[in-house]
């Protein structure tokens, strides 16, 4: 750790080590809670093998009981020597970003503009429990996230747990900035065809509520695109000038917005990743709500710029970042953790 760090602007100090006499999880738990105290700023367990109710534990104690951020590294990662460096260089910047770290940035040129990103995580084991994951930034270079989870008891609509989330992420965007939000786009993940109307109509105009509990003249311009990974549309570039076609995967960028696209709504194709091997995924965009006065190009350039912000991956992802961090939100909770993390931790990527 030190000898990567410093070459990443990155101070590591000596940590405070703590040996574990045997292998159980009340061991774990109970030597995390006796060496917790305020000055503790993150706890990395090194765990001998994979055990997911350990896991599970241990991340419920740090987010829930006593709000830490916590990295949990397997044994396994660390073993093989000749890749160490790399396999540390990548622990390091997690960590980093835990503590509230911003690993990289780009130029958005859009003023007062707070993105949102939502994905819903099913839970099998616990009856049918949806898992909201609300992810908002806090600044303008959209490197800061604010998060909330919404949960769905049955019978219970996810949307009015979003709206909570929202209202959460304005007081906080306020508080950060002294100023609410002139723009809002949220991209919404976990959203099936069929869903789409009730979408653009009945989520749309419940999130619009939430404005007026910040004043009447509180109307922010706001857009909801739903980001729909599940599709079967293939695109190809065609790169010879011959007779014969040489098709080729289209270059990261590359966004379609005619053709293929569909008469009745306002959507976009967007390939954002590079791929080794096989045919690149496109990712469809459809914006189901637009008042934000972004032309299609603001909006797609946005996206894009979007899907190279994810911490945990130096490249670009498939979907825009703070869908991807709703996704690991949604998912540690509903997978692992199982109630509301501490809201110490919301302002931070505690999750990655």
């Amino acid at each position: 750790m030190k000898k990567v760090t410093p070459a990443m602007g990155i101070k590591v100090h000596d940590p405070s080590f703590i040996a574990i006499r045997d292998d159980r999880t009340e061991t774990y738990l109970r030597n995390i809670r006796d060496n917790l105290n305020p000055q503790v700023q993150v706890v990395v367990i090194i765990f001998p093998t994979s055990r997911d109710d350990r896991y599970s534990a241990v991340k419920k104690l740090c987010c829930v009981e006593s709000p830490v951020p916590s990295q949990v590294i397997n044994a396994r990662t660390i073993s093989q020597a000749n890749k160490l460096r790399s396999v540390t260089q990548k622990i390091a910047l997690q960590i980093n970003c835990k503590l509230g770290g911003e690993l990289w940035a780009l130029d958005i040129p859009l003023k007062s503009l707070m993105v949102i990103g939502i994905d819903v995580y099913h839970d099998a084991s616990r009856g049918g429990r949806s898992v909201g994951g609300f992810v908002a930034s806090m600044n303008k270079s959209l490197t800061r996230w604010f998060s909330r989870v919404c949960f769905q008891s049955p019978g219970q609509e996810l949307i009015d747990g979003l709206k909570m989330a929202l209202t959460a992420s304005l007081k906080k965007y306020h508080e950060v900035n002294h100023t609410l939000p002139d723009r809002i786009v949220v991209f919404r993940d976990g959203v099936g065809d069929g869903q789409l109307r009730t979408v653009a109509g009945y989520e749309v105009k419940q999130l619009a509520e939430c404005f007026t509990l910040f004043g009447e003249s509180y109307e922010p311009k706001m857009a909801v695109v739903i980001v729909s990974k599940r599709i079967n549309a293939r695109i190809f570039a065609n790169q010879g000038n011959g007779p014969m076609p040489k098709l080729d995967n289209p270059g990261p960028g590359t966004v379609l917005d005619h053709t293929i696209t569909r008469k009745d709504w306002y959507d976009f194709y967007l390939i954002s990743q590079h791929v080794r091997q096989g045919t690149v995924t496109p990712t469809h965009y459809i914006v189901v709500h637009d008042k934000s006065e972004l032309k299609p190009d603001y909006m797609q350039r946005l996206a894009y710029k979007l899907t190279h912000l994810y911490y945990n991956w130096p490249g670009t992802v498939r979907v825009p970042a703070p869908c991807q961090y709703a996704h690991k939100l949604a998912y540690l909770v509903g997978q692992n953790i199982h109630s509301e993390p501490s809201h110490d931790l919301s302002d931070r990527l505690f999750f990655l």
